[in-house]
C-alpha cells in the first residue's frame, strides 16, 4: 500500500500531476475510448501508482489483458489535447515560459500548455491540495 504525501496542486508535476489528473477525471471510466482492443471488456479498473519506472499506467478490468496503458496526459498532447477539448475554457501563453490555463474557474499555471491544463483540471476537481502517492513524487 502507497504512502501518500500532501501536495500543493500547482507544485504537481511528471507522474504524480498525471496521477493526480487520473482521478480528477476518472480515467478508468472513459479511457478504453483512447485504447480499442479485441478482447471482451475494453475497460480499465484502476489507475496503478507503481508501474515500473514510476509511471502511471490504467489497469485492465479484463485478467486476461496484460496491456496496462500508460497515462501521461501532462506530457502527451494526444492525451492531454483531448482533455483540454473536454474540461479547460480558456488557454494561453503569458510570457516566453509560463501559461495558464482555466477549468471551472479554477486557475492553472504552469511551464507547458499542457502542465497549466492539468493543473486547472485538478483543482477544478480534487482542489488545492492532492494527496498523492510518495513513490510518484520526483
Amino acid at each position: 500500500m502507497s504512502e501518500f504525501v500532501d501536495v500543493k496542486t500547482q507544485d504537481l508535476s511528471g507522474a504524480a500531476l498525471d496521477w493526480a489528473v487520473a482521478h480528477a477525471t476518472k480515467a478508468w471510466t472513459w479511457a478504453h475510448e483512447w485504447y480499442p482492443t479485441m478482447t471482451l471488456d475494453p475497460t480499465f479498473r484502476c489507475v496503478s501508482d507503481n508501474a515500473p519506472g514510476g509511471h502511471v499506467r490504467l489497469v485492465p478490468n479484463n485478467p486476461m489483458r496484460q496491456d496496462s496503458q500508460p497515462f501521461n496526459p501532462s506530457t502527451d498532447w494526444a492525451q492531454g489535447g483531448r482533455l483540454i477539448e473536454k474540461h479547460v475554457t480558456a488557454l494561453n501563453q503569458s510570457g516566453t515560459e509560463s501559461w495558464w490555463a482555466h477549468a471551472e474557474d479554477r486557475l492553472g499555471l504552469g511551464p507547458t500548455a499542457l502542465i497549466a491544463a492539468c493543473r486547472a483540471i485538478v483543482a477544478s476537481v480534487l482542489g488545492d491540495t492532492v494527496s498523492v502517492p510518495k513513490g510518484l513524487l520526483p
